[in-house]
């Protein structure tokens, strides 16, 4: 015979002293005093009776209660302990109030932070953050990652999918590299909707254009042209006897020289910072003419002094060069440097690229190569500066 309900009305909980009132059900009042007080669901769970706090009265009516202690009787009555259910909700909801869910802005520089020692100059110099800052901050920076879908990342690319097709490709790959950190901290957040946003954009056949070079013939006859004793000029001398990287050669100090020898610190090579190591280069005649020349103009350490106290830009040499309208571009002289190499002298591949500072073979046999090859790669330079110079 099932227990009698609804025994109380709310005049009668309003004016009860203090003391246990009952509802029947389970449903009980626990006034603490004639205004106040605390409902509990009173029920057995495998032969022991438990108490569940329901709430205060009367934050709590007594209609309230009563839909309470029929979602957590309905609960029991399928099998299962109201307070352990009520326990692993609340567990739950903490969870959630405490998940990692940032805004998008905010998430790419914890994300930049966490990835910096396997980017270029921790990201910086290589400009990682710019497509982001660029193309999707500006849209969904303030958008929690949790919120992000499919259709905002697809309106952020198709601007620019077709016509501006690499940087497309960049903000793809850094989204995506965003959204896995985010992942990574239990963030609920879906990488694959950069894969769905991209299947949804047509197909684009964009063809990578190499960086113009300067064919090897021809570069004696423009270092002669380079004959103006300013910054820039000294500097690509310098870049094409070297065939070193325009950032590594912009911010020479002259420190970093001693004897023949360049010692280009880790920070100025292009690579990871965990894996950036010092390069020396060794120097010809010619270069060493170059960095005396520029101790006569010495300024703040700097070979080749800006403005500010701070070195030339690697745009001061596209400046230069189009000044001689000459199309070829500062990093193509590493091209030109290897064309060289492979026409007149064949053979020496494993030479030439550590020249480049390129690294040469797998990861087992870097492994086995302990030598910078200076000496090899001194001979090698020595021939191209006497090409270069038309000797």
């Amino acid at each position: 015979m099932s227990r009698a309900r609804h025994k109380l009305s709310a005049s009668k909980v309003k004016n009860a002293e203090v003391g246990t009132l009952y509802d029947g059900g389970g449903l009980q009042l626990e006034k603490t005093s004639r205004s106040s007080g605390k409902w509990i669901y009173r029920y057995s769970r495998l032969s022991r009776r438990r108490d569940m706090g329901l709430g205060p009265y009367p934050s709590i009516s007594l209609a309230d209660a009563r839909v309470a202690r029929d979602h957590w009787e309905s609960v029991k009555n399928n099998g299962c302990d109201p307070i352990d259910v009520r326990d692993e909700e609340y567990a739950q909801q903490q969870i959630e109030q405490n998940a990692y869910d940032p805004i998008f802005e905010d998430a790419v520089l914890s994300c930049l932070k966490h990835n910096a020692a396997k980017l270029k100059k921790g990201g910086v110099a290589g400009k990682w953050r710019s497509p982001l800052d660029t193309h999707v901050i500006p849209k969904l920076g303030k958008r929690r990652v949790s919120s992000l879908k499919t259709h905002d990342i697809k309106r952020v690319l198709e601007p620019i999918w077709k016509n501006h097709k690499p940087t497309a490709d960049k903000v793809v790959q850094r989204t995506k590299m965003v959204l896995n950190y985010c992942l990574d901290q239990d963030a609920k957040v879906d990488p694959l909707i950069v894969n769905k946003a991209v299947g949804r954009l047509p197909i684009v056949n964009h063809k990578t254009e190499n960086i113009e070079a300067t064919p090897w013939q021809d570069v004696p006859a423009l270092y002669r042209r380079l004959n103006k004793f300013t910054s820039s000029n000294l500097a690509l001398r310098l870049l094409i006897l070297t065939v070193q990287r325009a950032d590594s050669v912009c911010g020479a100090r002259f420190d970093e020289f001693e004897g023949d020898v360049w010692t280009v610190p880790a920070e100025r090579m292009k690579s990871n910072e965990s894996q950036a190591e010092d390069f020396r280069v060794p120097l010809s005649s010619e270069a060493m003419l170059i960095v005396e020349e520029c101790k006569k103009r010495h300024k703040n350490g700097f070979l080749f002094p800006g403005h500010r106290s701070k070195p030339i830009h690697g745009n001061s040499l596209l400046k230069a060069l189009n000044e001689l309208e000459e199309p070829g571009r500062p990093h193509g002289f590493r091209s030109s440097f290897k064309d060289w190499q492979r026409e007149t002298h064949p053979g020496l591949e494993t030479i030439s690229e550590t020249c480049l500072a390129h690294k040469v073979g797998n990861k087992t046999e870097r492994s086995y190569q302990r030598s910078d090859l200076l000496e090899p790669r001194r001979s090698l330079k020595a021939k191209w500066a006497k090409f270069v110079l038309g000797i």
